[in-house]
């Protein structure tokens, strides 16, 4: 028997039945919700749809067209569960990578805010940028604490020396 059918034979429901899906997708235990539940339920409504996201956020990858709504509840739980989300605003975006600077790396193209906040937060997350512009590159390297492997990440540390030196020699100051 496919896990499909298990869960079918276990679950009490019509799927057409938005009262009873509700019902269901509310109060079965966690591991049912993990599988997806709503991926049996025919056409969910909006209510349905957000409870199982609150239920289990990687449930997001199983509805058609989610609005906004439940794509920022999804990367509020985690910011890595944008990757189960089809071309991302850059609220959502911003909001993920709030949560998890590492959840750049499921981000196609990501505007420089987005870059910025994410480097903010975890400066290795640069790893995941392809041709960070020179201001991203001098977060990150702030960031890490002049950390010579986050710089050595940067494509453009050798033009960008002086600034770094000055930087750190800023940094020293203050402290």
């Amino acid at each position: 028997m496919t896990l499909h059918e298990e869960i079918l034979k276990y679950l009490e429901f019509d799927p057409f039945d938005m009262e009873s899906c509700l019902r269901t997708v509310r109060n079965k235990p966690a591991n049912l919700r993990k599988e997806g539940i709503i991926r049996f339920i025919h056409n969910p409504d909006k209510e349905t749809q957000l409870a199982a996201v609150k239920g289990y956020g990687p449930s997001i990858r199983f509805i058609h067209n989610p609005d906004k709504d439940l794509q920022l509840e999804a990367v509020r739980q985690n910011g890595n569960y944008i990757q189960y989300i089809e071309n991302p605003d850059k609220e959502v975006q911003l909001a993920a990578v709030k949560k998890d600077g590492w959840s750049i790396r499921y981000i196609r193209d990501p505007d420089k805010e987005v870059q910025l906040e994410a480097v903010k937060r975890v400066a290795w997350s640069i790893q995941y940028i392809h041709n960070p512009d020179k201001e991203v590159q001098l977060a990150a390297i702030e960031q890490s604490g002049y950390d010579i492997r986050v710089i050595a990440m940067c494509p453009n540390w050798k033009e960008m020396e002086e600034e770094i030196e000055t930087c750190r020699i800023i940094k020293d100051i203050i402290e």
